[in-house]
């Protein structure tokens, strides 16, 4: 597509309940508008509101990552519990030294 070009597309229209000729504009690579032939209806596409609510959409999304992973941990924690050793349980801050030491083992040997 170049700058500016149109084309002509047949698409369902929900005004006119039926597939019918469009009219497509682009601006370079972009769609700038969509228009029906037998309705008129016109359609705009503002890339500047677009941008806007995606960017907030996405900045959302990143605040509420955190919150969302720890729901789904606290989730996954639920069901694994039965199958967890009683042991690490009672005595957590124990079981992590023990570990602790024998990584440090490995890595020494």
């Amino acid at each position: 597509m170049h700058k500016d070009d149109q084309a002509k597309i047949t698409l369902f229209c929900i005004n006119c309940n039926k597939e019918v000729p469009h009219t497509v504009d682009y601006i370079g690579n972009y769609l700038r508008a969509v228009e029906c032939k037998d309705c008129g209806k016109r359609i705009e596409i503002d890339r500047r509101h677009l941008r806007t609510v995606f960017a907030e959409d996405f900045i959302n999304r990143i605040l509420t990552k955190p919150h969302r992973m720890t729901e789904d941990m606290k989730k996954a924690v639920v069901t694994l519990m039965p199958f967890f050793p009683k042991r690490l349980l009672r005595e957590p801050l124990t079981v992590l030294k023990e570990i602790y030491e024998v990584l440090k083992k490995e890595k020494n040997s």
